[in-house]
């Protein structure tokens, strides 16, 4: 096998993950349970998690319509597995008020009708959330108390109770959580994946800019052996977001920002400061590839001016090809694995 003509052009290719390298189906069923529970117990109701873990698929189907509503939201640009879940509970509640339970063909209705770019409504949906039920919208907001508990409990679900209380330093409040982090598969062949990373790698720098937790980030790359295709400096995550956005007191560098490729780009150990500033080597954007499968991946490679692979395998599949279409990507693959050539 040979890598497609296309890349020789590349010195640098940064792979978002979920959706291009790993399944997001996991992760889906993580934002589905999270909500499940939270509106449970804001509604005075206790889950057991046993159960909802047997019962995934059909919560899942139940909660995002399907997977309709994954796609509506996936489509204005919601990226975080995290945001989908909190978003989702804040229309519940605009839609049924602070009891609301259980009425999710409602929310897609409602999500249907939402700006194209909802990240510039998040605060917009929080207020309006918060004349509907009379909670606080200052702990509605985004990344405040409400968001966190539902983060938290999102960990729960995908970590399992172990690695959860390994991590955070406290035990589950609803306890019988096995991990999801455990059944993670790639969303392509794995052989060809790794053929593919093992042949880009010789010749170029092979990166991330993922919204996956350090924590989340590395255990496929290690259980599927294909860290060692991937820069050191490269490898950045959500971790790294967090700990800019605190050093510069800027709460919105999560994509569509650029800040994660340039982060991994210019290498993680690269100076927030000056990332944000635009200080940087401007060339070497020139003969920089990303890869992803979402809006935000797009809008992000676009604000920093570099090529776009759009890669069909994420929750839309072929119906995202107009989407990319419209904002001129410079590749549409089916999927990584087109990356390569049989010689």
């Amino acid at each position: 096998m040979k890598l497609a003509k296309f890349l020789d052009k590349y010195d640098t290719i940064i792979f978002d993950m979920d959706g291009v390298i790993t399944s997001e189906d996991n992760y889906w069923n993580c934002a589905a349970l999270t909500v499940w529970e939270y509106l449970s117990w804001n509604s005075g109701e206790k889950i057991n998690a046993a159960e909802c873990m047997d019962n995934m698929r059909q919560i899942r189907a139940n909660v995002f319509c399907n997977d309709e509503l994954i796609s509506v939201l996936k489509g204005k640009g919601v990226n975080s597995n995290w945001d989908l879940g909190y978003v989702t509970v804040l229309i519940a509640w605009i839609c049924g008020g602070k009891n609301a339970w259980n009425n999710f063909q409602s929310v897609l209705d409602y999500a249907k009708g939402l700006s194209e770019n909802i990240i510039e409504e998040y605060d917009k949906l929080a207020l309006v959330c918060s004349e509907s039920t009379g909670f606080d919208y200052d702990w509605l907001k985004r990344n405040e108390l409400m968001w966190r508990t539902m983060r938290d409990i999102f960990q729960q679900w995908f970590l399992g109770d172990k690695l959860f209380e390994e991590r955070f330093g406290y035990v589950p409040v609803n306890k019988g959580k096995n991990g999801l982090i455990y059944s993670e598969e790639p969303i392509i062949d794995k052989s060809r994946l790794i053929d593919m990373l093992r042949l880009l790698s010789r010749n170029k720098r092979v990166c991330t800019g993922t919204g996956r937790p350090y924590i989340e980030m590395m255990p496929p790359l290690t259980n599927w052996n294909i860290k060692q295709y991937f820069s050191d400096d490269g490898l950045c995550n959500y971790d790294h977001v967090v700990e800019a956005e605190k050093e510069l007191g800027n709460n919105a560098l999560t994509k569509p920002h650029p800040y994660m490729f340039l982060k991994a780009l210019y290498g993680t150990d690269y100076d927030n400061t000056r990332i944000v500033r635009g200080d940087y080597d401007k060339e070497k954007i020139k003969t920089t590839l990303i890869v992803g499968d979402a809006g935000a991946d797009i809008l992000a490679a676009q604000a920093m001016g570099a090529d776009f692979c759009a890669v069909l395998t994420g929750i839309q599949g072929e119906k995202a090809r107009d989407y990319f279409e419209k904002l001129r990507a410079e590749y549409i693959l089916k999927s990584a694995a087109d990356f390569l050539e049989d010689d």
